[in-house]
């Protein structure tokens, strides 16, 4: 273990501003609670009180704050059970979908599942931190991406916890940011016994801060396929009797209005076409509809009127339509979305599936730098409806695009393995 660093002012400050705000974050926390992003009877995990019994024995805390951050650590938790299948792991989130999502994949490992503890993050108060580390101290804990919590780490660090940052990600934006005050960023960072960075941008943007990190690959690209209903796949590819399909994935406000438009154009070819539509955010049904009119949603278990247009606001099933449309475009990457940044493509690309993305991809820009030709990249309403028409006329080509994306998929196996070596063994080391 490192010793013990004496805090930054700022890091000092933050810690009083959060003491001060304590006795009123349980109202905020009760209004989130109406809201629905709260879990009512699992209120009190946020201020680091425990639900559960700790298991015996070492245990390893993974944080992941968003769906992406944790798909990514399911390889490398799983990679450590097959290297130690005694190994508990203590998983955290900080939102109500995440843990839907947790709970999917824990449904379809039902022996590793054993060994898994689900509890919500407490919000980075010191005495909730205190609480929560005290009654569960792990043996490391591991953040994901850019999971900065400053009250979490210091209270780590005093516990004498390692701390590991994997898939480290630093955008040009919070470079620029950090760069005001490299010292906060520096002193936080130094506690870690581990970072590797998700990309060699990443890496040199750390690099800029004088922060060295390690680069072994992007954890997402070891991601498993995405689970989904072997029957539901069945039953809707009967439906659908070889009809044209293609699929808009994890689209954003505006995006929607030009798949629709691009649906329209390409039926006047391809009369039976099905283009089905997947929100990134699900609860934007309704919204979706005011923009593009009348459509099927999934939420209310409809399937596709004559028009062809399929909404899909539901949660956890992009497994089953990358499996059902091959033809897959990214959302949160057309020009018509505020700030975009794209989202994952790897997801996709292990389902065999040929990839389009619009043009605003910075936040995966080293995921689509990797694939590159196997991926299309959008500018227009009118690119995109000549890609998808060409697709669908040529499976030839569909098919070379699908398979050079898995074979680059498959470069990096072993990252996860390695990844869950070296985690492993500061665990270990702690104990």
């Amino acid at each position: 273990m490192k010793n013990i660093i004496e805090d930054h002012f700022l890091l000092s400050t933050w810690t009083a501003l959060t003491n001060c705000l304590s006795p009123f974050l349980p109202f905020y926390l009760q209004n989130r609670c109406k809201k629905g992003k709260e879990i009512p009877n699992r209120l009190k995990e946020r201020q680091g009180y425990p639900t559960l019994s700790r298991p015996a024995g070492s245990i390893i805390q993974f944080h992941a704050a968003s769906v992406g951050e944790l798909v990514s650590i399911f390889s490398v938790i799983q990679a450590i059970h097959i290297q130690d299948s005694s190994q508990s792991f203590l998983i955290t989130t900080g939102t109500v979908t995440s843990f839907r999502i947790l709970e999917n994949f824990i449904s379809h490992h039902p022996i590793l599942a054993r060994h898994i503890i689900h509890q919500f993050i407490p919000l980075d108060i010191p005495q909730w931190i205190n609480r929560f580390l005290t009654y569960w101290h792990p043996s490391l804990i591991v953040l994901a991406e850019s999971e900065i919590w400053p009250n979490l780490i210091k209270e780590a660090c005093q516990k004498k916890i390692p701390l590991a940052l994997i898939n480290g990600r630093l955008s040009d934006r919070s470079l620029k940011n950090w760069k005001v005050c490299p010292s906060l960023i520096q002193n936080i960072l130094s506690r870690f016994q581990w970072i590797i960075s998700q990309s060699e941008h990443d890496q040199n943007n750390f690099a800029h801060l004088q922060i060295t990190t390690d680069y072994l690959g992007n954890l997402k690209q070891t991601a498993q396929k995405l689970h989904f209903n072997s029957q539901e796949l069945v039953e809707l590819e009967n439906y659908f009797n070889n009809s044209p399909i293609w699929l808009a994935a994890s689209t954003h406000p505006n995006e929607e209005t030009l798949i629709a438009k691009t649906h329209a154009v390409l039926r006047k070819k391809w009369p039976n076409l099905i283009t089905i539509i997947v929100p990134r955010h699900p609860e934007r049904g309704q919204e979706i509809i005011n923009e593009i009119g009348m459509v099927a949603q999934r939420s209310k278990h409809e399937l596709p009127f004559e028009n062809g247009l399929w909404l899909c606001d539901t949660l956890g099933e992009l497994g089953l339509f990358y499996r059902l449309a091959d033809i897959v475009f990214i959302g949160n990457s057309l020009d018509v979305v505020h700030k975009g940044g794209g989202h994952n493509p790897f997801e996709a690309a292990r389902l065999n599936c040929t990839i389009a993305t619009g043009p605003k991809i910075h936040n995966f820009r080293q995921a689509y730098y990797h694939l590159q030709k196997a991926v299309t990249i959008i500018h227009t309403i009118d690119d995109l409806t000549n890609w998808v028409d060409k697709m669908l006329s040529n499976p030839q080509l569909r098919k070379k695009q699908a398979c050079l994306a898995l074979e680059i998929m498959e470069q990096k196996s072993n990252l996860a393995t390695d990844i869950g070596t070296h985690l492993l063994k500061l665990a270990r080391q702690s104990i």
